[in-house]
């Protein structure tokens, strides 16, 4: 029974690594802990491979910072897009469409009701 059972789990991890093989191909002399830091996103954080990642947090930043000016060059040059001004832009951008203070006066309602 037990080497039933030792079978059964040698085979099931061995079509587990044949699985993992195929997804990394270049990989399958590896497998692993090495394997799998070579094809997590660490590797190119740590410089192996000699492959550089870069975090998009600098793209994204450059790109709000270009929006922004674009903004305010518009609102000083009092410049309009398909009939939308820099005031549009800010009222969309304060508009509350959750009329909170009702809100809160249904809940201080609905309180003091579970109260008594």
């Amino acid at each position: 029974m037990t080497k039933q059972l030792e079978e059964t789990v040698a085979q099931r991890r061995a079509y587990v690594d044949e699985i993992r093989a195929s997804f990394y191909p270049e990989a399958q002399e590896k497998q692993g802990r090495e394997s799998y830091r070579k094809n997590s996103s660490f590797a190119g954080e740590q410089g192996q491979e000699g492959e550089l990642r870069y975090s998009s947090l600098g793209i994204r930043t450059v790109i709000a910072v270009l929006i922004f000016a674009v903004f305010v060059y518009c609102d000083q040059k009092q410049i309009s897009f398909r009939q939308y001004t820099a005031e549009d832009l800010v009222k969309q951008i304060e508009w509350n469409p959750l009329p909170t203070e009702e809100l809160e006066d249904i809940i201080k309602i609905s309180l003091k009701s579970k109260g008594k």
